[in-house]
């Protein structure tokens, strides 16, 4: 027996195993599942660590690098274990235990990474701050006179990949284009990547040392903390270290020493250049800079940049041509002076309004001796001819050079001082007035007077330092006078002396100014506009107004003052008091007496009771109480304030007299309300739906704890960035479909409504009156958690037509719903123009049928969307179609953009088997396709003799497919509009354009890049190349590059021998 022990030991080994191959063989479809679910978590913890990542990585964000690994070896163990059956049936051996052995791995490794994915859930940012950029790309316009600016540019550009000169200083008369050759120069190389960084630092007339130290440090993404001007100079002066960077200084108006700052000395072995741009050739000279003279444009190049200004076609009035040219001649080549005065003259055929052009610039230009004054005289020419159309628009040009040097001045505040000032013709209404304001911003836009901009979002407009410097020399020196400090970082207020008596505006404001001497009191009896927002100031003396009577406009904003003196109330003549974000203001006196004032901004101060007797205010038309202290507004003030025009106001708990109130103003053109409870916005909302209210409104209901900084919504300006829209309702964290009097009301004229967080709507037909809204355009619906159902649809009470003024739908993280839209529902959508749909992870498909469509007669065979033009659809792991029912299309000739992200179980989109079928495909620019796995091509379409339009392409095997075509006809498409063509990462691409089985050539003559990256699959280009006159092919005209891999492109397959050696001048393998 002694033999059995040696047997049993052995048993004792392999049991274990014995038993779980056991296991495997008698289990392999449970493990299967199993591996299915666990997989459908993890794609789903994988969908939501993308959708926080999306959140969390805005502009200078880079994902940590445990966490884009986690999504990459995610992606590899999904791929991996959906292609488990494919690599079963290539290779017959597997045994069934083998099988389960690699399902059971592939769990095992599925669970770890789903333990791995909630350690990175729990993290508190998913990103780390990106490495500093080359640097920024700014914004350019076209360079005036190509020939001589490209000689100017090529100058400097040899300058700046040379090695022989180090220091570049570009001077020239203000106006000739210095600041925009550089810019052009700036932006070439950010592109071509020579250098570590490229920073642009604009200096200005006031210099200030500090500031051009911060601009340098902020380009490099550090900070200098240090008050010390040394130390802050050997920071910035290690910053350099190693780094081989282009610094641009701009606007240089004196020397300065470079030590002082903590620029080290450009030389050959650290690799740095120095760019100044200078009026002055005696800066470039102390600068130790090589000069390059920005010349003037050439007689030729001026006056073709001239006639194009001035919108003169000298054929249809050969009788101008001779007076014309002389008026070009006294432009000296100054480009900004070709276009300001070009511009001024546009469309004047009359021979006696130019020859009165000329006679006024030659007589004026001959009596000035110094170049900075002849550009002013020649500028001041177009200034002056805006008296000839009205004198006021001459004031409101003059109002924008109160601004500081280089600074972004939104539209809106722009338009709401010139009608404080009185610069405005009233009109009907106030947004027709404020129409009317943007009518002139625009017209001095067209005259080149004013440049437009975009700053943090919103919409402004500069004046060139030119322009203003000319604007300032006058209002400076003629009665009556202009005192204009603003932005030169003062610390005190200007001496008593310079507080002239015929000062008529003095602008003080974005300075350094703390205080105001208690003794002073400026004796300025003219004086209408005073202008100190922006600066830290705490107080202001009782005596400061003494003498201002006549004060008509006073902005305080943004200051740290606590309370007003008494004497603001002796200001009788004040017609806009602003007071906005002064957070620390609490105490404001009695305003009884100043009955000529029009506006009072009182917003997001800490106020916690409305002004003494404010109701006495009768011609107050604009007011501001979107105050987070003020809970109660006194019931009897907006009944007397019967002028007013705009109100926006935080309704608190015990509002619901003035509520009511305001519901009764018949001038009200604006309203913009938080409310705080359901009984005051439904008071509201009633009214409006029972009698005429004001022409835009935005209410917003909210929590009581939401803070009033989130009230940013309440800013019509904001939305009209994306949407043309009056009338918005916001619904955020609230209940709002209980019973009648818990349910919310809705103004039936309602434009845009959002509703987010709102957890007890179930399903749109919960709200009782959301069928009664007759004009709704836009509609947001988020994060409702708790509706499952069909999220829009047409019940039998619905009014017809209701759903026929929708043009936008955006629908997010409601994560129970499975379907969009009733099919019903798509009969009415004929205006929808954008539909965008993200993170609802149990959407299975976007047109649900209804129950009584199921009878084919009765069913709509095609759905008609006209003025569709956008669809997005992303991070929906179970969207499976568009449409699963047969024998429903959907027509969308209007398309423009199609976005699909992280729809893995998507298999196509544009085809007859996925319902979405495009009649026309000439609009259609864009299509976007990213971390769809089981996708199987992008475009299918059974009729193509129109143009289709394809960008940026994803995850497919073919991008077009084509079928029905006469074969025998030449297999070509035409692109017009494609403009980048990148397919990125495809393994299974096989064909861009498939034509009945066989490969088609596209038409580009728009294509200028085209990035193709891991496509082992794709073995042809099919770009055409037209022939030119010698009958020899030649590239796609814009084309100007080709990124791609080495190897993969030696390896494409051509129709044309000639192509390949054609397009390699294109290409550029460093991928």
């Amino acid at each position: 027996m002694e033999f059995l022990g040696p047997i049993i030991e052995i048993l004792k080994c392999i049991r274990p195993r014995s038993c779980k191959y056991i296991e495997y063989h008698r289990k392999l479809e449970e493990y299967k599942k199993n591996l299915i679910r666990i997989l459908d978590d993890l794609e789903d913890q994988k969908n939501q660590i993308k959708l926080r990542l999306e959140a969390e990585c805005g502009f200078g964000k880079l994902t940590k690098t445990e966490v884009d690994k986690w999504l990459n070896n995610v992606q590899k163990i999904i791929d991996e274990a959906k292609n488990i059956e494919d690599t079963f049936k290539k290779v017959k051996c597997f045994s069934r235990v083998l099988r389960a052995e690699l399902v059971d791995k592939n769990i095992q490794e599925a669970k770890e990474y789903y333990e791995k994915g909630t350690s990175l859930s729990s993290f508190n940012s998913l990103v780390i701050d990106a490495p500093p950029p080359v640097g920024i790309t700014l914004p350019t316009t076209r360079l005036a006179g190509e020939t001589t600016a490209k000689k100017n540019m090529e100058e400097i550009w040899g300058h700046l990949m040379g090695n022989e000169i180090q220091k570049i200083g570009v001077c020239g008369m203000g106006g000739a284009g210095k600041t925009t050759i550089v810019t052009h120069l700036n932006n070439r190389l950010i592109e071509e990547n020579k250098f570590n960084h490229v920073i642009w630092v604009t200096v200005s007339q006031t210099l200030d040392l500090i500031e051009v130290q911060n601009g340098i440090a902020d380009a490099l993404k550090e900070s200098l903390s240090s008050v010390d001007q040394k130390i802050r100079a050997g920071k910035l002066l290690h910053m350099f270290d190693g780094k081989r960077l282009v610094l641009i200084l701009d606007d240089m108006w004196e020397a300065i020493s470079l030590k002082e700052i903590g620029i080290p000395e450009p030389t050959e072995e650290n690799g740095c250049k120095l760019v100044i741009t200078t009026r002055s050739l005696n800066v470039c000279h102390s600068m130790g800079c090589t000069a390059v003279h920005v010349k003037p444009l050439s007689e030729k190049e001026a006056s073709e940049l001239f006639f194009e200004k001035a919108e003169l076609d000298i054929s249809k009035a050969p009788t101008l041509k001779e007076t014309v040219e002389l008026v070009v001649k006294q432009c000296a080549g100054l480009p900004l002076a070709i276009v300001t005065i070009g511009s001024s003259l546009k469309g004047e055929e009359d021979i006696r309004e130019w020859n009165t052009a000329l006679h006024e610039l030659s007589n004026n230009v001959r009596s000035i001796r110094y170049n900075d004054d002849r550009i002013f005289v020649r500028l001041k020419f177009s200034y002056d001819r805006l008296k000839l159309k009205d004198e006021r628009i001459q004031c409101c040009f003059l109002y924008c050079a109160l601004y500081p040097e280089d600074y972004n001045i939104p539209k809106n505040e722009l338009v709401d001082c010139w009608i404080a000032k009185g610069l405005v013709d009233e009109m009907f209404n106030l947004k027709a007035t404020e129409d009317r304001a943007h009518s002139i911003i625009k017209f001095l836009v067209s005259n080149c007077l004013l440049l437009e901009s975009v700053h943090r979002g919103r919409s402004c407009v500069k004046l060139h330092d030119v322009l203003r410097d000319m604007a300032l020399k006058y209002i400076t020196s003629e009665s009556p006078l202009f005192m204009v400090k603003a932005g030169m970082k003062l610390k005190e207020l200007p001496s008593g002396k310079e507080w002239k008596k015929n000062l008529d505006k003095v602008s003080l404001m974005d300075n350094l100014i703390r205080e105001i001497p208690s003794s002073m009191s400026p004796n300025c009896q003219i004086l209408s506009t005073l202008l100190l927002q922006g600066n830290p100031l705490l107080s202001i003396p009782e005596s400061f107004f003494s003498h201002m009577h006549r004060l008509k406009i006073l902005n305080l904003s943004g200051t740290q003052i606590e309370s007003l003196p008494n004497s603001i109330s002796e200001l009788t003549n004040l017609t806009a008091l602003l007071l906005q974000n002064c957070r620390r203001l609490k105490r404001v006196p009695s305003l009884a007496r100043l009955q000529a004032l029009e506006k009072l901004e009182l917003g997001y101060t800490a106020i916690n009771e409305v002004p003494a007797e404010l109701e006495m205010l009768a011609n107050l038309t604009s007011l501001d109480l979107l105050c987070s202290e003020l809970h109660t507004i006194p019931a009897g003030i907006f009944s007397k304030l019967c002028r007013l025009q705009k109100l926006r106001v935080n309704w608190g708990l015990q509002t619901q007299v003035a509520v009511e109130e305001a519901a009764r103003l018949k001038n009200l053109d604006r309203l913009l309300a938080q409310f705080r409870n359901l009984q005051d916005i439904n008071c509201y909302a009633k009214s409006l739906n029972s009698q005429r209210g004001p022409n835009e409104y935005c209410l917003l209901l909210s929590p009581e704890d939401m803070p009033i900084e989130d009230s940013y919504q309440l800013d019509l300006s904001t939305w009209r960035l994306w949407y043309d829209v009056n009338k918005v309702v916001i619904l955020v964290g609230c209940n709002i479909c209980g019973r009648e009097k818990d349910s919310i009301v809705l103004p039936k004229e309602v434009e845009f409504l959002i509703i987010r967080r709102c957890r007890d709507v179930r399903n749109i037909s919960n709200i009782p009156t959301f069928n009664t809204l007759e004009r709704l355009e836009i509609l947001h619906v988020e994060y409702l958690d708790n509706w499952s159902s069909i999220l829009l649809n047409v019940s039998e009470s619905s009014p017809a037509g209701q759903y026929s003024h929708l043009k936008f739908v955006t629908i997010s993280s409601c994560g129970k719903v499975k379907k969009l839209l009733s099919s019903k529902l798509m009969l009415e959508l004929k205006n929808l123009e954008r539909i965008d749909v993200y993170g609802c992870r149990e959407m299975e498909e976007l047109i649900a049928v209804n129950d009584d469509d199921d009878n084919e007669e009765r069913s709509p065979k095609e759905f008609l969307l006209p003025k569709l033009k956008s669809l997005s659809l992303s991070y929906m792991p179970k969207l499976k179609s568009i449409c699963s029912c047969t024998g429903l299309v959907m027509v969308c000739d209007s398309l423009q953009k199609i976005n699909i992200e992280s729809c893995q179980k998507l298999k196509k989109i544009l085809s007859s088997s996925s319902k979405l079928r495009l009649g026309v495909l000439k609009n259609l620019e864009e299509i976007e396709v990213e971390s769809c796995r089981e996708m199987e091509e992008i475009i299918a379409i059974d009729d193509v003799d129109e143009e289709i339009e394809v960008q940026n392409c994803d995850e497919v095997e073919e991008i077009i497919a084509i079928d029905d075509v006469d074969c025998k006809k030449e297999l070509m498409i035409s692109l017009p509009k494609l403009r980048k063509l990148t397919l990125f990462k495809m393994p299974k691409l096989k064909s861009i354009i498939n034509v009945c089985g066989s490969n088609g050539v596209m038409i580009c003559d728009s294509l200028q890049e085209i990035f193709i990256w891991r496509c082992p699959q794709l073995k042809r280009l099919p770009i055409y190349l037209p022939v030119d006159e010698k009958g020899e092919p030649s590239p796609p005209p814009a084309l100007n590059k080709i990124r791609v891999q080495r190897e993969w492109w030696e390896a494409l397959e051509w129709d044309n021998p000639k192509a390949q050696t054609l397009l390699l001048p294109f290409c550029d393998f460093d991928i």
